[in-house]
């Protein structure tokens, strides 16, 4: 069940935050070799963009938590009923002898993985002694390309920001038309020549052959791999459509069963932890196969994921659920986030098999873990850094 607790209504002043975009952009224009003095220039325009954008996120930031496993933070979460939390699953089925929750107000609390939507990469977690009430999903009706978003955390800040880039669209593979031909990317057509066609698909069904040139596709004309990728992006499996291709000197026209496509084998996570290192920019190691999200190009960490995503009114319109590349992240809308929480999950066990069989959760106080006092001294420094920077200035 979804909370009857409805966040008031968030009164921002539009016109500041749009200011301090629009400096904020302007400034990202500028020289690539950007001075220390412009990148000063350019955190503190920042930081005054987040502090905008705190009255929009107050309310939905009381319903979110911080997920951990063995102290470590590896997703935020959303509260969603008495004492439930939705979290991204792949973040925290990797460990689950010692997860935890930690409130905005500091309280530390074991939980336990009762639920999962596998689809969707959520869990459901119990958290024993949460009394924090949900967040309420208003729906995304509002939402068009263009809208601001902000990532909420647990402090009241925002953790993220960006605008909508793409309305709400399945990413699973079932769901995108297949037609089943490898494309030459070398050739410089008219038309587009076909390397290989897959055995089982439609085009081999329908007697299409390595070495032919697709020409239409539906009446339309092709020229390269990217034009026919972009229309078979329109198109839905199942839907029979006309193909016309060169054979040698004769052109034929076929009528063809476009599939779903098959789904890419996963990313390994030690293979992933390596490129991500690599690229400079970390994604999440789930991030497709989804029924429906909004695109945005909000810039968060992986570890963000599973936190309520607001408008500038503060209205929760969707879950973050993964970071997918440098400028794009995906988001549950809040209609489907609703459709599931009246759907049963599936047991962990089910999903885990014998990584299933959890322990009872643990949580170890911050005295007794050695990489928070770590980081209570470092913040300590850093604090310590900035008053005698105030007092230089």
């Amino acid at each position: 069940m979804i909370g009857a607790y409805e966040p008031k209504t968030m009164k921002i002043g539009y016109f500041t935050v749009c200011m301090f975009l629009a400096c904020w952009t302007q400034s990202l224009a500028q020289d690539l070799e950007s001075s220390p003095e412009n990148q000063v220039l350019l955190d503190e325009q920042a930081a005054d963009i987040f502090t905008a954008l705190v009255p929009s996120v107050k309310s939905a930031s009381a319903g979110t938590v911080e997920v951990r496993v063995w102290r470590k933070r590896v997703s935020y979460g959303t509260i969603v009923g008495p004492e439930t939390v939705l979290t991204k699953w792949s973040e925290v089925s990797r460990d689950l002898r010692s997860l935890s929750c930690r409130t905005g107000a500091g309280e530390w609390l074991p939980a336990v993985v009762s639920g999962v939507y596998p689809d969707a990469d959520l869990a459901v977690i119990k958290v024993a002694g949460l009394e924090v009430d949900p967040v309420v999903f208003a729906g995304e009706k509002d939402l068009r390309p263009g809208s601001f978003l902000c990532l909420t955390r647990p402090d009241g800040e925002a953790a993220g920001m960006g605008v909508v880039s793409v309305m709400p669209r399945s990413l699973r593979s079932s769901d995108r038309a297949f037609l089943g031909v490898a494309m030459d990317l070398e050739f410089k057509g008219p038309g587009v020549l076909v390397r290989r066609v897959e055995l089982g698909t439609g085009a081999e069904r329908s007697g299409l052959m390595a070495s032919d040139i697709i020409l239409e596709v539906t009446g339309k004309k092709v020229n390269g791999s990217f034009e026919l990728s972009t229309l078979l992006q329109r198109l839905d499996p199942g839907q029979k459509v006309k193909i016309r291709f060169a054979r040698g000197e004769e052109e034929r026209e076929i009528e063809v069963e476009l599939g779903g496509r098959p789904r890419a084998p996963r990313i390994p996570y030690s293979r992933m932890e390596q490129m991500n290192n690599m690229g400079g920019h970390r994604y999440s190691e789930v991030r497709d196969g989804f029924s429906s999200v909004v695109q945005s190009d909000m810039q968060i960490a992986p570890e963000d994921c599973g936190a309520p995503v607001v408008d500038l009114e503060g209205r929760v319109v969707g879950l973050a659920i993964a970071r997918a590349g440098r400028i794009k992240t995906f988001i549950i809308p809040s209609s489907a986030i609703k459709k599931l929480l009246a759907s049963k999950p599936a047991p962990p066990e089910v999903q885990l098999g014998d990584a299933g069989k959890m322990s009872p959760p643990e949580v170890r106080t911050p005295e007794a873990d050695p990489f928070e006092a770590m980081r209570r001294r470092l913040e300590e420094m850093k604090r310590l850094m900035e008053e005698i920077e105030e007092e230089d200035e």
